[in-house]
């Protein structure tokens, strides 16, 4: 599986794919405290950190996760269309698991950019009073709860192509996930998943408006469930898409 990894990694080197790490965190962080500081409340610029959070949620994790999986796609498309992978002598599934990692390696390393940006914007700005170990397992759970996108993504931008994939993963995530959240039908979509477990954690609802104390959307009983959905999900998506991968080969 090493080998495999260590090929993925040396394809996408020299391109602009890496790029995005810093980019994509770094516009989701300067856009949400942008946007707290033109409505002028200091009330709501004090929030600046739990906003970048929430938008990290509503659109920006999905993006990451489809333009990562959609740009790696095309770069097989575009240069042999797969067919040196088809003829090399591998497995095809354990070649789709590695390309399955070094997604989810990206969307660690945004995770971990984004963090750094929450932290900092805790030091330049008087924010409330949620502690920064709350920030850091929100973006934790809402990495884990968003994993199931990474095969999916993959498995969707091979069969159609990448603005398709771009386009439905985060209108999907935008619509679906910020309506169910905040419903008690939040665990059948699974582009709910990672907006309800931040909930209990920032104090803060999917449309962005801090929770009244007591809300029943503060609860914590929601992050095992949704972890224990998210992680079947993802190992059903990934098998999924490593055997639809392998049947390449037959084309």
């Amino acid at each position: 599986m090493y080998l495999y990894l260590k090929s993925e990694f040396i394809k996408i080197k020299r391109t602009s794919i890496r790029k995005l790490l810093l980019l994509i965190p770094l516009i989701c962080s300067l856009l949400a405290i942008g946007f707290n500081f033109l409505s002028g409340d200091s009330d709501v610029i004090s929030l600046s950190a739990e906003t970048i959070i929430n938008h990290w949620g509503i659109i920006w994790l999905s993006v990451l996760i489809a333009l990562t999986a959609g740009l790696l796609n095309n770069l097989e498309k575009k240069s042999t269309k797969f067919k040196t992978i088809i003829a090399l002598p591998i497995n095809l599934s354990k070649k789709e698991m590695s390309r399955v990692l070094l997604v989810i390696g990206f969307v660690v390393l945004g995770s971990f950019l984004l963090v750094a940006a929450i932290s900092l914007t805790r030091l330049l700005i008087q924010t409330a009073a949620v502690p920064l170990s709350s920030y850091i397992l929100a973006v934790i759970l809402m990495f884990i709860t968003s994993l199931w996108q990474v095969p999916f993504c993959l498995w969707l931008s091979r069969k159609t192509n990448f603005f398709i994939t771009l386009l439905l993963n985060s209108m999907l995530n935008l619509n679906l996930g910020t309506f169910f959240a905040p419903t008690e039908d939040w665990w059948f979509i699974p582009y709910s998943w990672h907006l309800r477990v931040q909930m209990p954690l920032t104090k803060l609802h999917s449309n962005g408006i801090p929770l009244p104390p007591n809300d029943e959307l503060l609860s914590y009983s929601v992050i095992p469930i949704a972890l224990a959905v998210s992680i079947l999900f993802f190992i059903v998506l990934t098998f999924i898409a490593a055997r639809s991968f392998n049947k390449i080969e037959v084309k």
